[in-house]
């Protein structure tokens, strides 16, 4: 028989991905998104309508929303091609799930030089959207004199998920601390230098106001 930790368990997982295919399913993740990459095209006003009306009906798919759709944003943004047309149809289809550390400037990851690449230390709180099934997070990083934008896999050795968090994390929103300790970072990742959060801002920023996050 099953204990209570591993049924609750079971229905975190299984209510976080539910709340990943309902915004996939909707079509929302693709509402400002050009047709060229795959997106429904329209204005920024259609996403953020979108978007409080989201939070008003369930806001652990709110959360998970604000953190796919920016995260969607920022590869739209990228300035590394390869990266963005081989992730991106993963994140709007819903098959991936993308996020980022929540507030307004994140602290950077902390880079070690090891050879051609680099070991990533750093720790996030409250990160939604880290759903089992795979995920890709979004983070600054400190590299030489300047703050890069990259994206790792959720399944690199040394980053670690802790549990779910409780209030005010709606259930469902696969919400929690996210520790980088020694992972491998490579080149291939990289999205873009400082100026890509400029670039993303007008979506990150009216994203973050209609489904606010508590803490960030």
């Amino acid at each position: 028989m099953e204990s209570d930790t591993a049924i609750r368990s079971r229905s975190v997982v299984r209510a976080g991905s539910d709340a990943l295919r309902l915004v996939s399913d909707s079509g929302m993740l693709r509402l400002g998104v050009p047709a060229e990459y795959g997106g429904a095209g329209g204005d920024l006003s259609a996403l953020v309508q979108a978007a409080r009306g989201l939070a008003k009906r369930d806001l652990a798919a709110a959360w998970v929303f604000r953190a796919q759709r920016t995260a969607i944003e920022l590869l739209l943004r990228a300035d590394n091609v390869g990266l963005r047309e081989h992730l991106l149809p993963q994140l709007l289809a819903g098959d991936r799930a993308g996020t980022l550390p929540v507030g307004p400037e994140p602290m950077p990851l902390v880079a070690m030089e090891a050879g051609t690449a680099c070991r990533l230390y750093g720790r996030y709180m409250r990160v939604p959207n880290l759903q089992w099934f795979g995920f890709s997070i979004v983070a600054p990083v400190r590299l030489s004199d300047s703050v890069e934008w990259i994206i790792v896999r959720g399944e690199e050795q040394g980053l670690g998920v802790g549990i779910d968090e409780g209030a005010p994390c709606p259930h469902g929103s696969r919400t929690a601390s996210v520790t980088f300790d020694d992972v491998f970072f490579r080149m291939d990742e990289w999205l873009g230098g400082a100026a890509l959060w400029g670039r993303c801002a007008p979506v990150a920023d009216a994203l973050a106001v209609a489904v606010p996050i508590p803490g960030a």
